[in-house]
């Protein structure tokens, strides 16, 4: 049997956890009233939450901009994931590979709530480079781990991911799913999906499907600034995205 107090620790645990989401996927940090809105908890309910949370040093709060953001014991808790995690190992091993192999930035995501969540990465070791963050989520429509994830699934799995009117952060991101849906046709032919400067401008990315059990179940891509991206090194990318592919699916199969 539910009992009220039942529903109210669920609902807290709820507002905890989406707290956090909130937090890893603002590089700069929230306010009160930015979390509020983004969580859509009313600052008194929100209020004690955030306090026992930075108390606990799991949220740290700036004094002086007022902000909150993700603390110490957070990060270690994600590095302890880390550490235990044989198959982020693999997988870290072979993205080193493909940045070594390219000398451009590599990440890892996988499907969450019909976003891209991405897991880990590789910087690239060039003086520009892309500046992204683990634990962050972005659409699938503009991404090209996005477009791996999902290109074999149904198309009406798809469809009820997007919402419409589709958020276009470039004028190079497509403006309908049915647009969206044709590029996938083109994922499942090529065994690449693109960014073309659709989630950045002057950003662009190649991604590779991992198939675990014979599905998708994560997305490896390679970033580079666009003047980078030349016909050479696109090939080198997608040989050494081929390579870390095999690597990782011979490891977990």
């Amino acid at each position: 049997m539910t009992t009220v107090e039942d529903k109210t620790q669920h609902r807290s645990t709820k507002r905890v956890l989406d707290i956090f989401e909130a937090l890893a996927n603002a590089s700069e940090g929230l306010t009160m009233a930015e979390i509020c809105r983004e969580v859509n908890v009313p600052k008194g309910s929100l209020s004690p939450i955030l306090h026992t949370m930075a108390d606990a040093s799991y949220v740290a709060y700036d004094d002086t901009t007022k902000h909150y953001s993700i603390a110490l014991k957070t990060y270690l808790l994600g590095k302890s994931f880390d550490r235990e995690n044989t198959s982020l190992s693999l997988f870290m091993a072979a993205m080193r590979e493909v940045t070594k192999a390219c000398g451009e930035t590599c990440q890892l995501g996988v499907l969450d709530h019909g976003r891209v969540l991405y897991i880990a990465k590789v910087d690239s070791p060039q003086p520009i480079r892309l500046t992204s963050s683990i634990g962050k989520t972005l659409p699938i429509h503009y991404t090209a781990i996005g477009k791996v994830l999902v290109s074999e699934m149904d198309e009406e799995k798809v469809r009820a991911m997007l919402h419409e009117p589709l958020e276009r952060p470039t004028d190079a991101s497509v403006r309908t799913a049915d647009e969206f849906i044709a590029q996938l046709s083109q994922v499942r032919s090529e065994g690449f999906a693109y960014d073309r400067e659709e989630a950045t401008k002057a950003i662009q990315c190649i991604g590779i499907g991992i198939h675990i059990h014979g599905a998708i179940q994560y997305g490896l891509s390679v970033t580079t600034p666009s003047y980078r991206l030349t016909d050479d090194k696109q090939t080198l990318i997608k040989e050494a995205l081929s390579r870390a592919k095999s690597h990782m699916e011979r490891g977990l199969a």
